[in-house]
């Protein structure tokens, strides 16, 4: 019976082939372009037969709908093929998809799925524990088998995918298992290449940051702020103090003197090096090493300490409130793009700032604010080849293999990047004389609704030297405040391979230290806050010392200790003549 159900699904494939054929005059390419997915997503759901998967899977014409589970991420939650980015996807891949992305614990619900056995199609991590139990009990696919099995002339084995990255992700996990994201290399740059238009800028991006401050130049202008204004930590505290007692309003509302990326104001780690308070922490001059080389969380720094003060000072004078510190990423990213926010301060990536033709005024970036206390801004830079972000893998018990590799293929390839990254040319985007990419006012809003349009929704496949390829940073301005801190004539740049590389799963695969970190994180992000918020000038210290002591008893120092070992080795292992030592 499965065998005739075989040569009935070959016949009608054969059938299909020859109408399309004669209904175009044999050009395929044509139909292709042409051609609109018809078919139904649930023609390959689970209650098939894994025989009419298979045939939905390759020539008949229907679509193949994957399951893929997202920690994080915006992809559509609903496939809409009247949008432009998904149609295009379906008729090239054959592939519609249904997006899980949990709002909570996506960790926890993904381990259950493992105990269950029951594993989506494709998944898209970023959890370095997961990652090891996904590879170690052989629940994934690895990508070089993947692709020689049901693509074999796929450009990603063919020369199309960078060297470096490969090596980098088989000396982590043990074999190349996973399809990363946000990745940038030599090798990759050498495959893409940079535009002659803008490759000084992309060369000046190798000391990008993502950590910064912006501010709204139109309430700038408004307010009588110049951009000397905004050098110094005193300047830019008085700029605070003009907004707060403006009578300036948007859309009837008063304007809000600054933003300190929410409740992510400490960062997303238990190191507190990310956020508003990482951010101010590096530019005051702040970096986690002793006199001695040995590693030390940011906690211990004075550097940091002074950031804290600093945001507690902007607490007290009414430039920051308790609201700010629990908005979500939506929320603050909505009140910057309302127009009514001066200053951000955190992940300059997390607003809406570098669309001035969607929201009416443009940024300016002063780079750092200089500390009043003398110290030099501090940038660690990563020199290790790095592996991406989010890490995809496929799922070994998926009968929808081919369908993941093919679409993991177009996504990756240049039509495909070009096609979710941008949208339809001369709709969404159009080339400049230069060959540059650059968004129409309709591709701006599309960008701007991404998990609805899908335009530059696919993070799993962002490739950071196709983008500095094709990118025109005229209209795409994420990249000037990213580059102004590393590039200011103050800023300290220093190697922070030894810091940034610790060997896979290391904190994270032994549950002592696991535990610890995670007490940490959780103590210091609602405690730093509370200090911020309600230390007065005459309390400060104290609170803080207060803090510290019971980062001890949450036995931080034997954290510390178990980086430090790595560290130390790193120093070794990537040749450091000698250990670091603070600039400041």
């Amino acid at each position: 019976m499965k065998k005739a159900k075989k040569i009935l699904a070959l016949l009608l494939a054969l059938c299909l082939m020859a109408t399309v054929f004669a209904a175009c005059g044999g050009d395929n390419n044509s139909s292709s372009q042409q051609s609109s997915s018809q078919g139904s997503s649930e023609s390959s759901e689970s209650s098939e037969s894994s025989e009419e998967s298979s045939a939905a899977d390759t020539n008949t014409g229907d679509t193949v709908n994957i399951d893929w589970f997202l920690s994080t991420g915006r992809v559509p939650s609903t496939w809409d093929q009247s949008q432009y980015v998904m149609k295009t996807i379906t008729e090239n891949t054959g592939v519609t998809v249904s997006a899980n992305t949990p709002a909570q614990d996506a960790d926890t619900k993904l381990n259950l799925m493992m105990v269950d056995g029951n594993l989506p199609d494709l998944i898209t991590i970023t959890n370095g524990t997961l990652i090891k139990d996904l590879i170690d009990a052989g629940l994934v696919w690895d990508m070089q088998e993947l692709f020689e099995t049901y693509v074999p002339d796929s450009k990603i084995i063919n020369g199309g995918y960078p060297e470096d990255i490969k090596t980098a992700l088989i000396d982590k996990d043990g074999g190349w298992y996973s399809f990363p994201s946000h990745i940038k290399s030599l090798d990759n740059r050498d495959i893409w290449g940079l535009n002659d238009a803008t490759k000084q800028r992309w060369l000046d991006a190798d000391r990008r940051s993502n950590n910064g401050v912006i501010f709204n130049k139109s309430l700038m202008d408004q307010l009588d702020i110049k951009e000397e204004d905004l050098q110094t930590e005193s300047g830019f505290l008085a700029a605070l103090e003009k907004a707060k007692n403006s009578d300036i309003t948007v859309d009837g509302a008063k304007i809000i003197p600054m933003l300190c990326n929410g409740d992510s104001y400490q960062g997303g780690g238990w190191q507190s090096d990310g956020g508003a308070v990482g951010t101010f922490a590096a530019m005051f001059g702040g970096m986690p090493v002793d006199a001695d080389g040995n590693y030390q969380t940011l906690y211990r720094n004075d550097q940091f300490k002074h950031a804290v003060k600093f945001l507690n000072t902007c607490a007290q004078k009414g430039y920051v409130n308790a609201n700010d510190f629990t908005m979500d990423r939506a929320a603050f990213e909505a009140a910057c793009r309302s127009g009514r926010v001066l200053c951000f301060a955190g992940n300059t990536a997390d607003t809406g700032f570098y669309e001035p033709d969607i929201n009416g005024f443009d940024f300016y970036t002063p780079g750092v604010i200089l500390s009043d206390g003398g110290e030099s801004p501090v940038l660690g830079v990563n020199n290790k080849v790095g592996t991406g972000w989010l890490q995809t893998f496929v799922s070994k018990k998926s009968d929808k293999a081919e369908a993941c590799a093919k679409f993991i293929d177009f996504m990756a390839s240049e039509e495909g990047l070009k096609l979710w990254n941008y949208g339809e040319e001369g709709v969404d985007f159009e080339y400049t004389e230069d060959g540059l990419i650059k968004r129409t006012e309709e591709g701006m809003k599309k960008a701007s609704d991404d998990s609805v349009t899908g335009v530059g929704a696919f993070w799993a496949f962002c490739n950071q030297n196709f983008d500095q390829k094709f990118m025109d940073p005229s209209t795409d301005k994420g990249v000037e405040p990213q580059c102004a801190y590393g590039n200011h004539e103050k800023t300290q740049v220093y190697d922070a391979t030894a810091l940034m590389n610790l060997p896979g799963g290391y904190i994270e695969g032994d549950m002592a230290m696991n535990n610890i970190a995670t007490a940490v994180k959780d103590y210091a992000s609602t405690t730093l806050v509370k200090i911020i918020l309600d230390a007065t000038d005459a309390d400060f210290d104290q609170k803080y010392e207060e803090f510290m002591a019971q980062l001890d008893k949450l036995e931080l120092p034997k954290l510390e200790e178990y980086v430090n070992k790595a560290v130390q080795e790193n120093y070794t292992t990537y040749e450091y003549s000698e250990p670091l030592k603070p600039i400041n």
